[in-house]
């Protein structure tokens, strides 16, 4: 694969209007509209977590990441909200009271990072030992920063691996965690695809809180049958962050015999790939939903980040519309950052159902 840029194509359109002509971006505000309930979001990403519960009038406070590349993107869309870019174990009681100046936090949220706990990582690949992975206790830091900030609900968002961590352990360690802090706490495992997003996600969703009410998940919104597919997801795509790239020799030999909803092992036997990714070289069904967004879909090995009809990995936008993120925000950085800046995020759709139902808890 080389870096030549290609002119954008638009062969899944059906329609000059510039809009997607589904609901996909459209977020519905519920509930009272002068009433705004404070957010502080922790391993905020590019803030697809947060972003969710801003369009339902949620007002954030303050996000925070320790990736340089991942704060410009925040900043750019997000210029008046304060953002720490440290590692998050310098975020101390005396920063956060400088920071947020003693206005009270509803909603704490938190996508601690997962890379250690997903069987996309290390593990599938060889037979590390992560007992000593930092990453598996960093929610200690957010339960650090729930106790100082002592939020009415706390929300943890992670990959399903998190479960089955060290025999179970972590979870039942996040369990007693908040419960030592006075919350009351559920976890459940959501699929995107069933709250309107066009992607096949599962995430576990830990929502925790201290008001004496029952711990409320979204409720589905999309049956299997009424799914939002890829191709309804890649119609009419923008400009911004939309650079396609050119495949060259053997690659592009293997993508153009790939039928959709196929990968390599449908591939003649001269042509065919040894790859630890059961999905690589997988090419998208344009009548299905997308499978998860990975942080390296311009890459063929990766599974299935081929465009459903042109012989071409996904771009960025093309991302970051599977993963619901408005048209008009704009990641930074090189074309490595910005896919991982959006393979890593929750995607806002999701994120913009748990908000309404948290918004229920605290009305």
């Amino acid at each position: 694969m080389n870096n030549k840029i290609l002119k954008p194509q638009n062969h899944l359109n059906t329609t000059k209007k510039k809009e997607v002509d589904n609901d996909m971006l459209n977020f519905s505000n519920t509930g009272d509209a002068s009433k705004k309930y404070t957010i502080v979001d922790l391993f905020s990403g590019v803030g697809g977590l947060s972003l969710g519960f801003q369009q339902e009038n949620f007002k954030l406070l303050l996000a925070s990441d320790i990736d340089e590349k991942v704060e410009e993107t925040f900043r750019k869309n997000h210029p008046n909200i304060p953002f720490f870019k440290k590692d998050i174990k310098q975020l101390k009681k005396k920063e956060l009271n400088q920071i947020l100046r003693n206005k009270k936090v509803d909603v704490l949220v938190g996508g601690v990072p997962c890379q250690s706990f997903s069987m996309a990582g290390n593990r599938i690949r060889t037979n590390i030992d992560n007992n000593l992975d930092e990453r598996h206790f960093l929610f200690k830091e957010f339960m650090r920063i729930a106790k100082i900030l002592k939020p009415k609900i706390a929300i943890i968002e992670n990959v399903k691996g998190i479960l089955s961590s060290h025999g179970g352990k972590i979870k039942e360690t996040i369990l007693k965690d908040f419960e030592k802090l006075g919350y009351v706490v559920d976890y459940k495992i959501l699929n995107a695809a069933d709250y309107g997003v066009p992607q096949l996600r599962e995430r576990v969703l830990f929502v925790a809180n201290r008001i004496n009410r029952k711990n409320l998940f979204p409720n589905i919104t999309h049956s299997p049958e009424r799914y939002i597919s890829v191709g309804e997801a890649l119609k009419n795509i923008p400009e911004l962050n939309h650079n396609l790239r050119e495949l060259s020799g053997i690659t592009l030999k293997r993508v153009k015999l790939i039928k959709q909803g196929k990968n390599w092992q449908s591939l003649p036997k001269e042509l065919q790939t040894k790859s630890v990714h059961s999905g690589a070289y997988g090419r998208l069904n344009s009548k299905k939903p997308s499978k998860t967004i990975m942080t390296r879909f311009d890459t063929p090995t990766v599974g299935y980040v081929i465009h459903p009809i042109e012989h071409r990995t996904l771009t960025v936008r093309e991302g970051a519309r599977i993963q619901t993120f408005p048209d008009n925000f704009e990641f930074v950085g090189n074309t490595s950052s910005q896919n991982r800046q959006v393979g890593n995020a929750v995607p806002p759709r999701l994120s913009n159902a748990i908000a309404k139902q948290i918004k229920l808890m605290l009305n």
